[in-house]
């Protein structure tokens, strides 16, 4: 690569990085819980937990992180077939089903700021996004870049020498190509640039993102080969397809799923060669063995961290696809991808994309490679009964390149520039507008809650690294978070030092979703919130009264201050986060003399209801609804009313 071509793509990269650093800042609500609680948290818990026991303490870590066999190996030595047996069961049944590879970013982040010191509240919560912005996002936006530049070089007629360099760095001959491969490559660019799912899900902490990146750095590595037939194989190609698939057991060993991609990958690369033997030495001496190589990587990285030889890709094929465990976690039919997940997650480029499958016939060997992959992962992932729009996130730049290149040769034919142009800036207008709403909007209310915590409990003029230096913020303060679990962030959005917390979240592990005689404590709250929080904080059954047990309470407990008499089975807490779906319910519990509580904010989730016209009537569902504590807005009179979902803090009030 020439001084000038590596220049100018260093400078490419530069603007993509600072296109998503800008990009986050549009980012200040949850998708998904995964995006905290499989990253931020458990990166947290193992660098601030001083140490493997005290990591496992930690609030932040889920199930997927706390698994443990009975007998963990700490040597990988087996001196029959039935303890290599036995070790491969207990990392399926009992072992973590998450690996260190997926969070190894965040986690040298947190290290470095907290050896500088930086480790303020932001740099915390906010920093990994802008970490991911860059190491991840923008460079799957350079790929797209770079895949489109070797497309359009290698497909480009050649009739003269005569060549020129573009804006993006590409010799081509400048009388038939100059401005056709300016075009394709910034149509590619466009529908990278301008997705509102990149925006909105590629710049957050996914193992997905994670996941999109390395496909997308694998199918650059090989995007010559991949997209041209005639090219032959040579050593620079073997080297490329090297790293490339080593890559490809890092992502697999992150998401088993990443097979759905590498798999016919391999194959398409490995028909090139001329004879079966080639073919099969390119499966099994690239593809394999250093794909193995990728895996093995990750699994020398989750022996140093868990401190035994764990295998978590075999907890998480044993949990998704032999028990199915992932059903647990709301299902789809196999149809829904095609007919919601692809449409949602292409958004304004669907039209192109069935244009391009309507003439399937004219695709070029690139093309109809890129769509092998593309059905390969979506076919796959159809298979599952739990499904997610982010599981598609990986094919997200290829669909984009697809789409890119379509949208060229269709715009190359439309005499009228100024109504391309008027149309293009019309989509990426609508897309903003939907990553406006989604990420500054929706579902904020999960953030926002615990950034109020934070307030009430820091000093306010502690603006840099949050030092609390009053005696009263040396104190533990303690958050129950009465609502959906994992509903919100937890310790990565709570740290602020020396102040500690402890919280309480309601659980809902798939130990009890499993189990169709145990109610999860999150279903048991949701049943019946007024029975859970008396049996929770007064110890009563469903069977007295309010009064009656607030009375038993204050009779046992010498203390009403921290309630931790023989009947409490838990303190109450400095601050409760709740919803407004069962306030009305708990209102009254939360506000007696005995927890004494009171409402000192509400941040905005959803809208749960939009009513036209009708006015209610008593006894209906509607009536019901508006007895419950719902925010409203109303419009053109009352005509039309917004009910609001929102998440209600309450502060215990000292006496």
């Amino acid at each position: 690569m020439s001084s000038t071509k590596l220049a100018r793509g260093i400078t490419l990269y530069i603007a993509f990085a600072s296109f998503r650093v800008a990009n986050v800042a549009l980012i200040q609500s949850q998708f998904d819980p995964d995006e905290y609680w499989q990253n931020l948290e458990p990166a947290y818990c193992y660098v601030y937990g001083n140490g493997q026991q005290d990591s496992l303490s930690c609030q932040g870590l889920t199930w997927e992180w706390r698994r443990r066999p009975n007998t963990p190996t700490p040597f990988l030595i087996f001196n029959d077939v039935p303890s290599l047996v036995e070790a491969v069961r207990q990392a399926m049944e009992q072992g973590p089903v998450r690996s260190f590879a997926s969070i190894l970013p965040t986690m040298i982040f947190y290290h470095i700021i907290q050896y500088l010191q930086w480790d303020s509240s932001w740099m915390i919560s906010r920093g990994p996004l802008v970490l991911n912005a860059i190491l991840v996002a923008a460079t799957t936006d350079w790929t797209v870049w770079y895949i489109s530049q070797q497309w359009i070089t290698m497909t480009a007629p050649t009739i003269t020498s005569t060549t020129t360099k573009t804006k993006m760095g590409i010799s081509t001959n400048s009388k038939l190509l100059g401005s056709r491969s300016i075009s394709w490559i910034n149509f590619c660019v466009y529908c990278s640039l301008t997705s509102w799912f990149n925006a909105y899900a590629l710049v957050r902490t996914y193992s997905n993102s994670l996941e999109t990146m390395l496909v997308a750095v694998s199918v650059a590595l090989v995007s010559q080969d991949l997209l041209l037939e005639s090219r032959p194989m040579g050593w620079e190609s073997v080297a490329n397809a090297c790293i490339a698939f080593f890559l490809g057991g890092v992502c697999s060993a992150i998401r088993f799923t990443c097979l759905t991609i590498y798999v016919p990958l391999g194959v398409i690369l490995s028909l090139k060669l001329p004879t079966k033997t080639a073919t099969v030495s390119y499966l099994m001496g690239i593809c394999a063995i250093f794909g193995a190589l990728g895996f093995l990587s990750t699994v020398s990285l989750d022996r140093i961290m868990y401190g035994f030889w764990a295998f978590p890709v075999l907890g998480n094929i044993h949990f998704n696809v032999l028990q199915g465990y992932g059903s647990l976690y709301g299902t789809h039919p196999f149809y829904w991808y095609l007919v919601a997940g692809i449409p949602a997650l292409t958004g304004m480029l669907l039209p192109v994309l069935c244009y391009d499958l309507i003439l399937v016939k004219s695709w070029d060997y690139g093309r109809r490679n890129l769509w092998i992959i593309i059905g390969s992962c979506v076919i796959a992932h159809s298979g599952s009964a739990h499904k997610e729009f982010r599981f598609l996130l990986p094919v997200l730049p290829l669909f984009c390149l697809v789409a890119g290149t379509r949208l060229q040769d269709v715009a190359s034919k439309w005499r009228r520039q100024w109504f391309l142009v008027s149309l293009l800036t019309v989509g990426a207008a609508l897309n903003f507008m939907v990553v406006l709403k989604l990420g500054l909007i929706h579902q904020r209310g999960s953030i926002d809650v615990n950034r109020m915590i934070l307030n009430e409990v820091v000093a306010p003029d502690q603006t840099s690294r949050l030092v609390a230096t009053s005696p009263d913020h040396q104190r533990i303060h303690n958050i129950h978070y009465l609502m959906g679990c994992h509903s919100t962030p937890l310790m990565s959005h709570l740290h602020a030092p020396p102040i500690q917390f402890e919280t309480w979240y309601l659980d809902c592990g798939p130990t009890c979703r499993a189990d169709p005689n145990v109610d999860c404590e999150s279903e048991s709250f949701s049943k019946n919130p007024t029975a859970f929080l008396q049996q929770a904080y007064y110890r009563c059954s469903g069977e007295k009264d309010e009064q009656a047990c607030a009375a038993a309470a204050a009779a046992a407990a010498a203390d009403t201050d921290s309630l931790e008499g023989s009947t409490a089975v838990r303190a109450v807490p400095d601050f409760i986060v709740c919803d407004t779906g069962n306030l009305a319910e708990i209102r009254n519990i939360l506000e007696s003399p005995i927890m004494n509580m009171e409402e000192i904010g509400r941040f905005f989730q959803g809208i749960h209801s939009i009513q036209v016209g009708s006015p209610i009537v008593e006894g209906t569902e509607d009536d019901l609804n508006s007895k419950k504590e719902w925010s409203e807005m109303q419009f053109f009179y009352g005509f039309v009313r917004l009910r609001l979902e929102e998440i209600v803090l309450f502060r215990r009030v000292m006496i």
